[in-house]
């Protein structure tokens, strides 16, 4: 059963990697808006006792205690939402020794949506934009 309607483009790429240079054409989804912190907090409050001040607050309070629990070195796993981390590099170095602290630094948060998310993928159904040919004004 299909739920959400995503809509999609057609893009252009060219694979310069074989000794024959390949055009492949990809499907890239396009966003239509984005909910804020604000938007979740009133509708979230419609499905349970807590107020909007109260989920607000919840949310405020997660984001800090995830922070820090990252800072240490954790992950943090939201059951039914998905795994956080933290990724970190550093530059390539001769010998083990010459990668010290100061060459490691951090990357990004990344994200691993659990099972029951991922679950979402399976009810998008997507839909292209259709190009209007333009008309072009002859005078």
């Amino acid at each position: 059963m299909k739920l959400g309607t995503t809509l999609y483009v057609v893009r252009k790429k060219v694979d310069l990697t074989k000794e024959e240079k390949q055009v492949r054409y990809y499907a890239v989804p396009i966003t239509s808006g984005q909910v804020s912190t604000a938007d979740l907090a009133a509708i979230i409050c419609e499905r349970c006792s807590l107020t909007r001040a109260d989920v607000l607050a919840a949310v405020s309070a997660l984001s800090d205690v995830m922070q820090q629990h990252l800072r240490d070195g954790k992950t943090v796993m939201l059951n039914g939402i998905g795994l956080f981390s933290v990724s970190a590099s550093s530059e390539g170095v001769e010998l083990p020794e010459q990668c010290t602290p100061s060459k490691v630094k951090a990357q990004r948060v990344c994200f691993k949506a659990d099972t029951e998310m991922r679950l979402i993928l399976n009810e998008i159904e997507y839909v292209p934009i259709v190009k209007r040919k333009s008309k072009k004004i002859v005078k």
